[in-house]
C-alpha cells in the first residue's frame, strides 16, 4: 500500500503510517480546487449537492477499481491505474495481495 507523507510527500513503503501523517482529501477539498480551475463548474448547485455529487463519483471509481483483480485503467483526468495480484509472505505463510498503483495524468497547462 503506498502512502503520501505529509509535508515532505516522500513515499513510505513497509512503515506503519500514523494516522496523522495521512493526507485526508475530502469533496469539500475537491470542490474547492475544482472551482480554482473552473470557477463557473459549479453553476447554482448548492454546495450539499454538489459535495454529494463529488462523493458518489469517488465511490463509482472506487466500486471500478475494485471490480477488477488485474489489468490497466484509463481514468480521464486522474491517469492511469495499474492492478496487478502479489505473491507476498506474512509470518512464513505465503498469501496473495492486490497491489494498485496510480500514474496521475500530466497537468495541463
Amino acid at each position: 500500500m503506498f502512502n503520501f507523507l505529509k509535508g515532505n510527500k516522500q513515499m513510505a513503503t513497509a512503515t506503519k503510517i500514523e494516522a496523522s501523517d495521512i493526507i485526508k482529501v475530502d469533496a469539500e477539498v475537491l470542490i474547492e480546487r475544482m472551482v480554482a480551475i473552473s470557477p463557473n463548474i459549479v453553476g447554482k448547485l448548492p454546495d450539499r449537492r454538489m459535495q454529494n455529487i463529488v462523493r458518489t463519483a469517488m465511490r463509482a471509481l472506487a466500486e471500478e477499481v475494485n471490480a477488477h483483480d488485474a489489468g490497466g485503467m484509463q481514468v480521464a483526468g486522474l491517469g492511469r491505474i495499474n492492478i496487478r495480484q502479489v505473491e507476498t509472505e506474512n509470518n512464513g505463510t505465503p498469501s496473495t495481495v492486490k497491489r494498485i498503483v496510480l500514474k496521475p495524468a500530466k497537468p495541463k497547462v
